[in-house]
């Protein structure tokens, strides 16, 4: 308060009060928090530039959530900061800066409008597109746009919802508008490039989201491999960059230098978490080597001191951070050439109760082959069981160490056929594990991964779930969605070129229609997938008029046809499948498999069972639900109950024309997929047919047609 009461009031001493701000807020001093807050405005208001101030009251506004008093102040120094733009007023209105609409969103709103102009670029902010600014209606502030092939316009709200201002040398603009600009700078300054998407990217980026950025719209892909060679060795010399791993390999960047031996040293002391000390030991010998150096021995062997240190003091750790630091401590050993303390991170492991989630923290392939290593020697008797039941859980990288391990350790396909099941009846909550089976296990041939059209089915199946859900919190549904936009156009979409091979058409068709639908996807994601399907499947670009019962791409179900269906899922897949699985695991305990003609059957069984899923799958991908308003009666058409007459006695018929999946004869249900029904389909009242079929033989009119689903 006595920084309120100067005569001169500094912005950069209130620049943090927001914090403050924020916490009397937590704990419920809103009022309290509010009054500060506008007393802090009025004693800076006046004494500084509105847009000095501007940029403390937004702070502000955003901590307290809301504020009617403060909304105004901010909405005043708008009007002072922004006097001489024109049509302010009304933008102020628009975004709902003085009530009425959430204040992230108006503040947005305002800055975002406020701060671009004709002629300027913007990009997206939920996928990798692009716009420029072709002109502003700033009565109406409307912003029309250049999105390159089309034209768009938005409102100010929308505008800032959907884009942020960008400048001309930002990767999407260029590649958008400047297309030869940016293939001169991939040429000569490739590193250049890939820091710029790295640092766009939270600081980091794998090569295969690298090259489906840039391969086949800027580089073919005979260019992409020589590129990134030219372009790796240039990272290299970066001492802010680190390029990690193998293929796909990580770049990471930091906005610090390399720092000396010493200095790293007493920053390496300083990190508390033992996994982010060896991220930071890995990457002091990444750099070395990227320079052409040795790494010093004496700076390696200080830090294995260092965590070897704080491993001996295992009586003062949880269980599973002692796991932890013993299996860092292996990993320094290993570097600074000391005989690894196997013993000692064998105990720890073994003590460890909850291992998934142990697993779970190790974040590099060397880090789960010694935790592999460790529990094998542990528990010798039930290693391998432990290790299966978990797989599952894993994320992606840990699967396929985990899963290689166990099949260099003779693990059979039957064995991971329960595992595999597991991931595949509850996607949503094994999504990395089915991410890991998509993207193609490294020992694939002694799991026994099942078709990848399965696994892509219920992987578009999960994402459209989770954004429908209203129990799946909404980050966890962007994170999802997040990670299958980047693996799915992995090295040119090449599994899901390989999931079309052999593929049959009309489960191809159902693959698309269940693409085309996803909101999930990123746009630029589903426009490629789609187009790859067209280029295998060229006939599916033939376009003609059809009436919905005779659509190939969709089956029109009731809401209650389609809660069968997926109970006839559930129970394929929970009942049905697991069965197989005990079958097959029961069957290959009796042992020599070449003459086991249980164990055969039981692998054919499950080889038919996975198909059925499959095509389960595809038709609930093709299903459309019809409503009871939307069933019209002027004609025979799915949906509708119609009366037939008997000319020679007026003996009535009737019959109902609904999905496949809610047929029953006996009530009069009938597919309108059969033969039969598809004869009467777009048939009026006074026309003639003739029957024999079911008891009904002769030659009938129709005599009334009604709504079956009312």
């Amino acid at each position: 308060m006595r920084l309120m009461e100067s005569d001169h009031v500094p912005v950069e001493g209130l620049a943090g009060y927001h914090v403050v701000l924020a916490e009397l807020r937590r704990v419920g001093r809103a009022a309290e928090a509010e009054a500060l807050a506008w007393a802090a405005m009025e004693a800076i208001t006046g004494r500084t530039a509105p847009s000095e101030a501007l940029r403390v009251a937004g702070a502000f506004l955003l901590a307290l959530g809301d504020g009617a008093d403060l909304r105004k102040q901010v909405a005043a120094l708008y009007r002072s900061a922004y006097s001489d733009c024109e049509g302010l007023e009304a933008l102020l209105q628009e975004s709902g800066i003085e009530g009425g609409r959430p204040v992230r969103r108006a503040l947005r709103t305002l800055e975002v409008c406020l701060a671009v102009k004709p002629g300027d670029f913007l990009t997206r902010r939920d996928d990798d597109g692009a716009a420029k600014i072709l002109a502003i209606d700033r009565g109406a502030w409307d912003f029309h746009l250049s999105l390159g092939r089309a034209d768009e316009t938005l409102g100010a709200v929308l505008l800032a919802d959907a884009y942020q201002p960008s400048s001309a040398t930002d990767f999407r603009v260029m590649r958008q508008f400047a297309p030869d600009r940016l293939a001169e700078r991939l040429q000569k300054a490739p590193a250049t490039v890939v820091v710029d998407l790295c640092r766009r990217r939270g600081d980091r980026i794998d090569t295969a989201e690298l090259e489906a950025l840039l391969v086949p719209d800027l580089l073919s892909a005979a260019e992409w491999k020589k590129w990134w060679t030219k372009a790796r060795a240039d990272l290299k010399q970066n001492p802010q960059v680190t390029v990690d791993g193998r293929s796909p390999y990580v770049i990471t960047y930091s906005a610090r230098a390399a720092s000396r031996d010493d200095a790293f040293l007493v920053e390496f002391a300083e990190i508390r978490e033992p996994l982010a000390q060896l991220t930071q030991l890995e990457r002091y010998v990444r750099e070395a080597k990227a320079r052409k150096e040795s790494p010093a021995p004496e700076v390696l062997a200080r830090c294995y001191e260092l965590l070897a240190a704080r491993t001996h003091k295992k009586h003062e750790q949880h269980a599973a951070s002692a796991a932890v630091l013993a299996l860092a401590t292996l990993r320094a050993a290993e570097l600074a050439g000391v005989t690894p303390p196997l013993e000692e991170a064998v105990a720890e492991i073994a003590s460890v109760a909850d291992l998934p989630a142990l697993f779970h923290k190790l974040d590099s392939d060397v880090l789960v082959d010694w935790a592999c290593t460790c529990l094998e020697r542990a528990r010798p008797a039930d290693w391998q069981t432990v290790l299966l039941a978990m797989l599952p859980g894993l994320l992606p990288q840990a699967c396929d160490r985990v899963a290689a391990r166990l099949a260099a350790g003779g693990c059979t396909p039957a064995e991971f056929t329960p595992a595999v099941q597991q991931i595949l009846a509850a996607p949503d909550e094994h999504f990395d594990a089915l991410l890991w089976l998509w993207d193609g296990p490294s020992a694939a041939e002694q799991i026994g991964v099942p078709p990848l059209v399965t696994v892509l089915v219920r992987l578009l199946r999960t994402l459209e779930e989770s954004r429908r859900s209203d129990t799946v919190p909404k980050e966890t549904v962007k994170e999802i969605s997040a990670r299958a936009r980047a693996i799915l156009p992995a090295r040119r979409y090449e599994r899901f070129r390989r999931c079309l091979e052999g593929l049959e058409p009309g489960m191809a068709l159902a693959l698309k229609t269940q693409i085309a639908r996803s909101e999930s996807l990123a746009r630029a994601v589903r426009e490629d997938l789609l187009q790859i399907i067209r280029e295998k499947f060229p006939s599916f670009d033939a376009q003609r008029e059809v009436e919905p019962w005779a659509r190939e791409d969709v089956i029109f179900v009731t809401r209650l046809g389609l809660a069968r269906k997926q109970e006839e899922i559930e129970q394929h897949v929970n009942v049905k499948m697991r069965d197989n699985a005990r079958a097959i695991g029961h069957a290959a305990e009796l042992g020599d498999l070449s003459e086991n003609s249980e164990y055969k059957f039981a692998l054919e069984e499950r080889d038919l069972l996975r198909a059925r899923l499959a095509q389960m799958n595809a038709e609930v991908a093709m299903a459309k639900v019809i409503a009871a308003e939307e069933v019209s009666t002027d004609r025979v058409g799915i949906g509708t109950r119609v009366v037939f007459v008997r000319q020679v006695d007026n003996q009535r018929y009737e019959m109902t024309f609904v999905g496949p999946w809610e047929a029953d004869a006996g009530k009069g249900l009938y597919n309108y997929k059969a033969p039969l029904c598809q004869k009467l389909m777009g048939k009026r009242v006074g026309d003639v047919v003739d029957f024999d079929h079911l008891g009904a033989v002769g030659t009938y009119t129709i005599a009334e047609i009604h709504n079956g689903l009312s």
